[in-house]
């Protein structure tokens, strides 16, 4: 079968207290330090061929205020360096769910940002924002139970996950980063059916997160319409997924 649509790898950065770390299931107190230089970090994806990068500041979703949390303050200094670097794109999400917050998001740098439980609880004042600029927003469609996941997924919502998609699609959005919380950080493999049958049911591009455990989840995620990306964090960290091999294979679509 032949994709209809180009295919990105995004490694992630997820940002808390200025280190690189991996979360399990969104879990606060899982968190591992995977690398204590983000910024090296972000240079080795670079060369390794990434041309995106996906940065997550964790500090600012779990509502952290730099002027009280020094870990906020130094995650703040890190974004200001990584969106400095250039020839590589970055997609930044975390914790964005105000105007304020979104322009500063804006205007850091970023080519993208994600926004994730400000879309369910102001769902019109989002999709006016989105609407003035599709190309430059992701909504986070976070998937629990098969409900929309909030608050640093911490709750659900009564919404599922398709009906919210199928909302977004209606009022222009085009692409969204599509998590089975279950799975995020577990290395357990990619939710390959769910992520199909989203991308196929709601028409919108959809960027897989969460369980990508090795070249199969890739080259799976690749073979499904509408799907144009991956995100991938811990596989890579743990040595499960080769960068280089998974842009290598990206590359041919």
């Amino acid at each position: 079968m032949t994709p209809v649509n180009a295919f990105e790898v995004f490694p992630a950065i997820d940002l808390l207290d200025g280190q690189s770390v991996r979360l399990k299931k969104g879990v606060r107190a899982t968190a591992e330090v995977v690398h204590a230089n983000p910024v090296r970090q972000l240079q080795e994806y670079r060369e390794a061929g990434a041309r995106w990068v996906h940065v997550v500041n964790l500090n600012a979703a779990f509502a952290d205020k730099a002027s009280e949390h020094v870990g906020a303050s130094s995650t703040d200094n890190v974004l200001r360096s990584l969106t400095a670097e250039n020839g590589i794109c970055i997609q930044l999400g975390g914790g964005i769910r105000t105007p304020e917050s979104l322009k500063q998001a804006l205007d850091s740098g970023a080519h993208r940002v994600v926004i994730g439980t400000w879309a369910t609880t102001h769902f019109d004042e989002v999709m006016c924002f989105v609407q003035s600029d599709p190309g430059r927003f992701v909504i986070g469609v976070d998937s629990l139970g098969g409900k929309i996941a909030v608050h640093g997924w911490t709750q659900t919502s009564t919404e599922t996950t398709l009906d919210f998609a199928m909302r977004l699609k209606t009022c222009g959005v085009q692409r969204v980063l599509f998590t089975e919380v279950e799975r995020d950080g577990l290395l357990g493999g990619a939710a390959l059916t769910a992520t199909a049958h989203l991308a196929a049911a709601s028409g919108l591009e959809v960027i897989a997160s969460g369980g990508v455990r090795d070249i199969a989840d890739i080259e799976a995620l690749a073979q499904c319409p509408g799907v144009s990306g991956v995100v991938t964090g811990r596989a890579l960290a743990e040595g499960t997924l080769k960068l280089r091999d998974a842009l290598v294979y990206a590359r041919r679509f």
